[in-house]
């Protein structure tokens, strides 16, 4: 008996490994080459399982090509990592496209009808994607936004330290409740969704098993749950927005509804939007905190750096506060935050290159030709676009490539690695690729300035393990869809006030349409 199993297991892994042999016969000798699993069939589909979107970097190291393939099966999956085929893709958008993705990922996320999602087929996708453009660009509507969502922060910091006591926190958790809290406020209003903790709390559920979701993998239901909770939230909030709802919360809707989508279904959509608010500026807020705070002269340089460019106090009658009476001992001014802080703009860009996880689909709907016909993508097969190999490319970054390097955004910095530390000016993916941006890029890159700038004059973060001191490399969970990955262990810290920052925190917007200097633009 024992024989017969070692036999069959043998002649298993044998018909294995001749089928992936055979298999690699039907490659057109144009299509990119093949880089084969170590596991044949379905190797590389246990490594996308085990390392999700950073999988890429890892088959990235074993080949030198700028494009090659993945088997899987009887699929492939074609992998670009060289910033030069990039706009070449973009330009074949028409034969590789991300649009059969589009309703699939709606309806999942969103857990609207098929009826809803259906009307993601036609003009819909193009008008909603112009409607979030033009209502999240910088201007008195973005203005008016961020300048809830920097209250919001401001109040839920002052919160911590009011007393004056040292606090203790896991790190993870409170980045979680800041965001959603103050994201919310600035989208929703005051009077949001998100003040009730379950509706908070099924949402961070939602993000958990939405692989096994995508995946019809989710025998358990959690995501129907999640659902449930979200949807009777939003349902009740659509029906009678408050004053102070956004204008892009307004318009989305509007233009949800004029496409005939039904009111229940539209008021689902703003699940996804959640999704797309939360789930990956949680983890870049984390890790920008961690890159920052663990690195002491930084953190003193930055201190100043705001001090001196964004701070004033005792405004008196400048002050721009809900409370026209409160006391104001502190003006952070956001403008200036963004265009006068270049350093924290730096540690928080580096954060993002280094740390960049996600890789854009697209499905190949008709045989394509690229880079005047050298490589040939066959029709049926997918294409993934990863930034981290581009963003770990010492051809575009440089030799410090695999190096975090706190002042390589600042322009003309005094304090580089090396001279080859400058970025190029499209290497930088984690917003995406033109035209394909995230229209939300100035929004969340603001949301991550404000509670930066507060946490570093007004608080000290301190490990509360470890013998007090930052761990180099932390594990990783690998599971969730999201652009920057969370780490595996949520991390007890102390924060403990700040005397130099001590009293009252508010904010003024200044002048209007100003941009954070974002590589991305």
């Amino acid at each position: 008996m024992l024989h017969e199993l070692i036999y069959s297991s043998i002649g298993l892994v044998l018909l294995a490994y001749a089928l992936d042999y055979a298999i690699g016969f039907t490659n057109d000798v144009r299509e990119p080459k093949r880089v084969n699993p170590k596991v044949p069939l379905i190797g590389h589909l246990l490594g996308m399982v085990k390392y999700g979107g950073s999988y890429f970097t890892h088959t990235s190291i074993r080949t030198k090509d700028e494009i090659y393939t993945l088997p899987i099966f009887n699929a492939k999956i074609y992998v670009s990592n060289s910033l030069r085929l990039v706009p070449l893709i973009q330009k074949a958008s028409k034969t590789l496209s991300f649009r059969p993705f589009h309703k699939t990922s709606i309806q999942k996320i969103s857990g609207c009808s098929a009826a809803g999602a259906n009307l993601f087929d036609g003009s819909l996708t193009d008008d909603y994607d112009r409607i979030l453009r033009t209502t999240l660009a910088p201007g008195p509507w973005l203005d008016e936004q961020n300048l809830r969502m920097g209250h919001s922060s401001a109040a839920q910091i002052d919160a911590m330290i009011k007393d004056g006591e040292e606090k203790k926190i896991l790190l993870l958790e409170w980045a979680r409740h800041i965001i959603v809290q103050a994201s919310s406020c600035g989208i929703f209003g005051q009077e949001h969704p998100f003040l009730d903790p379950e509706v908070e709390k099924a949402f961070w559920k939602l993000q958990a098993h939405l692989p096994i979701h995508m995946a019809s993998l989710d025998f358990f239901g959690q995501v129907v749950k999640s659902h449930e909770v979200m949807h009777k939230a939003f349902l009740n909030y659509c029906a009678a927005p408050p004053a102070d709802a956004a204008r892009t919360l307004l318009e989305r809707q509007r233009v949800l509804r004029e496409a005939g989508m039904s009111f229940e279904d539209a008021a689902k959509q703003e699940t996804s939007m959640c999704m797309a608010m939360f789930g990956s500026t949680v983890p870049t807020l984390y890790w920008t905190i961690w890159e920052l705070f663990s690195r002491p002269k930084v953190l003193a340089e930055v201190r100043e750096e705001i001090e001196t460019q964004a701070v004033s106090r005792k405004p008196g009658e400048e002050k721009e506060t809900h409370d026209a009476d409160a006391e104001t001992d502190f003006l952070l001014d956001v403008t200036a935050l963004k265009t006068r802080c270049p350093l924290l703009l730096s540690v928080f860009q580096e954060t993002q290159r280094t740390r960049h996880v996600h890789a854009n689909i697209r499905l190949v709907l008709e045989d394509t030709f690229l880079d005047d016909g050298r490589y040939l993508l066959r029709k049926g097969n997918f294409l993934m676009m990863p930034g981290s190999p581009i963003h770990r490319d010492v051809s575009v970054w440089g030799q410090s490539a695999g190096t975090f390097n706190p002042y390589r955004f600042v322009p003309n910095p005094s304090k580089v690695v090396s001279a080859d530390a400058v970025p190029p000016p499209s290497g930088f993916l984690s917003w995406g690729a033109p035209p394909y941006l995230c229209p939300a890029r100035q929004f969340a890159s603001t949301e991550i300035l404000i509670i930066m700038a507060l946490l570093a004059m007004q608080v000290d973060l301190i490990p509360a393990t470890n013998n007090s001191q930052w761990e180099q490399s932390p594990a990783l969970d690998y599971g969730e869809l999201v652009t920057v990955f969370n780490p595996a262990r949520d991390v007890e810290m102390y924060m403990k006030p700040r005397e130099q920052g001590v009293g009252k925190w508010t904010l003024k917007m200044g002048e209007s349409k100003t941009r954070v200097p974002i590589a991305s633009g």
